[in-house]
């Protein structure tokens, strides 16, 4: 009624559509109900030379966070190698949609117990702060991130350089962590 044509689910109705899209295709993706390496490899096989003979397309693979992996049948030793296994079936682009949302939720969970909790601001230095600097992350300086330079450009072509409200100037706390500091 919506202008749908309804297919059967499955990878081997996948496997012909897409040998057909691809010439219009750079990179292709059908996602499985299930993370499940014989399913992709019969995906990888149904599109074999589709560019011609040994030719591979490339191939997407969403490492999907609403599969239930533990429920998935794999063993953590499978799940170890599984990314490099479709790496080697010729699935470029793999991706985990939502990882974001799943680690910013996990780890705000995380720092609300310890700040509540016995730690208070300790839970943040061990959790957050400290491995942010032993890790080499970016983001231990913050302020260039959320665009504090811009701004002080931005007041220094207005005043001129040496405007006393700098963002990133002489006193930026971002300064401080330059400084080796004592546990």
């Amino acid at each position: 009624r919506e202008g749908y044509f309804v297919l059967p689910p499955g990878i081997d109705v996948c496997g012909p559509r897409m040998r057909h899209f691809a010439p219009s295709a750079d990179i292709m993706w059908a996602e499985p109900a299930k993370p499940i390496l014989k399913d992709a490899e019969a995906l990888a096989k149904s599109v074999e030379g589709v560019y011609g003979p040994g030719e591979k397309p490339y191939l997407a693979y969403n490492l999907s966070p609403s599969f239930n992996w533990d429920a998935s049948g794999m063993t953590d030793a499978q799940m170890r190698t599984f990314c490099g296994d479709l790496g080697k079936l010729g699935f470029v682009w793999q991706f985990v949609t939502l990882a974001g949302f799943h680690l910013s939720a996990l780890n705000a969970n995380r720092l609300s117990r310890t700040l509540c909790g016995d730690q208070s601001m300790l839970g943040y230095v061990e959790g957050i702060q400290r491995p942010e600097r032993n890790e080499g992350v970016d983001t231990l300086t913050h302020q260039r991130w959320s665009g504090a330079d811009l701004i002080d450009r931005t007041l220094s072509t207005m005043y001129g350089h040496g405007f006393s409200t700098a963002i990133q100037g002489e006193e930026c706390t971002e300064n401080q962590f330059g400084k080796k500091e004592e546990h």
